[in-house]
């Protein structure tokens, strides 16, 4: 179970004649995939993304379909500052299309689906399935029926483009049935739906030759949505499906981390 780290922030307040005291520092969790090498599926799949950034004098663009992971903005913004330090002096955007509540349905009623202001893409990433998964409607085969086609999409838009699919986060419901330790009442769990869903994403990107990312994974896996609202620095909200504005910076880092790891890589 992930316990969730301290944040350094600094000198505490002064007590007594004993002078300023500095809280003990904690390095943030840095879960591992048992889904994908590296936190990242197909890495090989990212070398229009890579060769974009090794190439000067011209933007490496990334467009981002979402929802309120990607509305929220801090997840894109910890990637983004991360990107624009690692390749100094590079102009490098991102547009994010993220809408609270979405689910891909808002990616496939996009048309065009690529506005001209994002000029020609080296990277899109599509990042629902957190919606989709607390849907018990849900059908599987649909849902992967329009994943497939909007890959499709993507690649008759921006042929030149890399994909990258955010597998769904751990997520979790406060309806009662929950497992996980540390949760005394039993309240918290995820729902069954979600799984499905990351399974079909997994699945697609497989098979389509797509990036895919376990952010499941790397939060720390079951139970790792209840984990990370604990202690005094929590990652994520009491909702158990949004992160705080740290949480959001700590899994952009790690984006950010398995995205330089295949770079490094790269010829794998």
């Amino acid at each position: 179970m992930i316990r969730t780290a301290l944040i350094a922030a600094g000198a505490l307040a002064v007590a007594g004649a004993s002078g300023a005291q500095e809280r003990p520092y904690a390095p943030l969790p840095s879960p591992v995939s048992a889904t994908c090498a590296n936190g990242l599926c197909q890495p090989g799949a990212l070398a229009s993304l890579f060769t974009a950034l090794d190439r000067p004098g011209r933007p490496v663009r990334i467009v981002q379909f979402g929802d309120s992971h990607t509305a929220g903005g801090d997840i894109a913004a910890s990637l983004m500052w991360r990107l624009r330090g690692r390749f100094e002096g590079r102009e490098i955007a991102l547009s994010a299309q993220g809408e609270v509540g979405a689910t891909l349905n808002a990616m496939a009623a996009t048309d065009p689906l690529l506005a001209p202001g994002d000029g020609t893409p080296d990277l899109v990433v599509i990042a629902y399935g957190t919606n989709e998964g607390f849907d018990e409607l849900l059908d599987p085969a649909a849902y992967e029926a329009l994943l497939r086609g909007q890959a499709a999409r993507v690649r008759q838009a921006a042929p030149g483009a890399s994909i990258l699919i955010l597998g769904a986060p751990e997520a979790m419901r406060g309806d009662g049935g929950g497992t996980c330790p540390g949760d005394v009442e039993q309240r918290w769990k995820a729902p069954a739906m979600l799984s499905v869903v990351r399974d079909v994403q997994h699945r697609v990107a497989a098979s389509t030759g797509v990036a895919f990312w376990d952010w499941k994974g790397r939060m720390g896996g079951d139970c790792s949505a209840f984990a990370l609202t604990q202690g005094d620095a929590p990652l994520m909200r009491g909702d158990h499906v949004h992160f705080t504005g740290p949480g959001g910076d700590w899994i952009g880092s790690l984006l950010f981390a398995d995205l330089m790891t295949a770079y490094d890589r790269r010829g794998f």
